[in-house]
């Protein structure tokens, strides 16, 4: 049943708050990053029609994820190119 009117990302977030207190510490620190990290998407979130939010909590912290990941890969391909460069120069 839905609720009598949509929940925002804090209320979704508020909805979780037994959750951490199952995770070991640096998984704690890791949600709570994830959390934080959502709210870059309070808007988005709000502006998606949804009258729950945990679908869009969730796609907010997989968008953060995707950045990681593509941040990750930039720097290891000029990592790649560094080392490159320097074995060349021999």
């Amino acid at each position: 049943m839905y609720p009598s009117k949509p929940y925002t990302l804090d209320e979704e977030i508020e909805s979780w708050k037994g959750f951490p207190w199952a995770l070991r510490k640096e998984d704690v620190e890791v949600w709570e990053r994830m959390t934080r990290g959502a709210r870059e998407y309070q808007y988005a979130i709000k502006k998606s029609g949804r009258w729950l939010t945990t679908e869009t909590f969730f796609i907010a912290i997989l968008l953060l994820q995707y950045k990681t990941i593509r941040s990750l890969e930039r720097e290891a391909e000029r990592l790649k190119k560094l080392r490159r460069d320097a074995a060349m120069e021999r």
